[in-house]
């Protein structure tokens, strides 16, 4: 759960300047060329309060500077970045394409599909291009996370670019003693990391509603796996399927101590009765 991705280095300004390069009206473009230095003020503001954790403290608005809409900036990331042979696109193409192997860093699993705004472009247009607000994410984190802005520290989501969380395991999961048996998911406190971000973690999971996610790719897994563990159970009994499952679980871990793949394998290892006979089916 949750990819960390190296912060763009594309100047802000820069990328407004190129999406905005083709504009034809001379009032709109005198208009946008006159908010470029806001747009870079912004920009600074607010990678120092990404650092920091701070985001929930920037200002909502409806325009930039008073001179440019919400609507013509909203209009320069769908129709001058994000479009087919918009000036912006290559720079679109190349945030998008910096999530490793195109998963998603919000969940970890599913595809990238767009770019999210971290903070949303309805909300705050001097950020509409700003690289470092935009993320590669799949369809469903987008949909899901929407237009929210969180109102405090706490009810922030992870940042992919700035929040760095793979130190320390806090996704776990449990095996459920049923017919066939299922998982459950949920994250712990760490005490190397402060309550706040304790907090932001279990939010995150909670809004992305994570739990279900990684729940149904447990149980597909086990589908893949059952028969593997139906033999080792016949030769070697429950301490031949455990040891089988506890080096899955090492090897995942050693690539992402916190991916559903890694708290799966533990939790099947960790549980005496699903080692037992209890991966069975009915």
């Amino acid at each position: 759960m949750v990819r960390i991705l190296p912060k763009p280095k594309q100047s802000p300004k820069a990328v407004y300047l190129t999406c905005i390069s083709k504009v034809k009206k001379p009032a709109l473009k005198a208009s946008l060329t006159s908010v470029a230095d806001t747009i870079d003020t912004d920009a600074t503001d607010y990678d120092d309060k990404a650092e920091r954790a701070l985001l929930y403290l920037i200002a909502e608005s409806d325009d930039v500077d008073g001179v440019v809409t919400q609507e013509q900036m909203e209009k320069v990331y769908t129709g001058r970045m994000a479009a087919k042979k918009a000036p912006g696109r290559e720079i679109y193409d190349k945030l998008k394409a910096a999530a490793p192997h195109g998963v998603c860093p919000f969940c970890a699993q599913r595809s990238v599909k767009t770019l999210d705004h971290y903070l949303p472009k309805a909300e705050f247009p001097s950020l509409v291009v700003v690289p470092f607000n935009l993320i590669p994410s799949c369809s469903d984190c987008n949909k899901v996370k929407s237009s929210k802005v969180a109102d405090s520290a706490d009810k922030q989501i992870l940042h992919p670019y700035y929040d760095d969380v793979t130190a320390h395991q806090w996704l776990i999961a449990a095996v459920n003693e049923t017919t066939p048996a299922a998982f459950s998911f949920d994250v712990m406190n760490v005490q190397a990391f402060d309550q706040m971000l304790n907090s932001r973690i279990e939010h995150h999971f909670d809004l992305l509603e994570l739990a279900e996610l990684y729940s149904s790719k447990a149980g597909v897994l086990l589908e893949d796996i059952r028969y593997r563990l139906e033999e080792l159970y016949r030769v070697g009994g429950k301490v031949e399927v455990h040891n089988y499952l506890a080096e899955e679980q090492s090897s995942r871990r050693r690539n992402n101590i916190n991916s559903w793949q890694t708290a799966t394998y533990q939790a099947m290892a960790e549980s005496d009765w699903f080692c037992d006979g209890g991966f069975r089916g009915i």
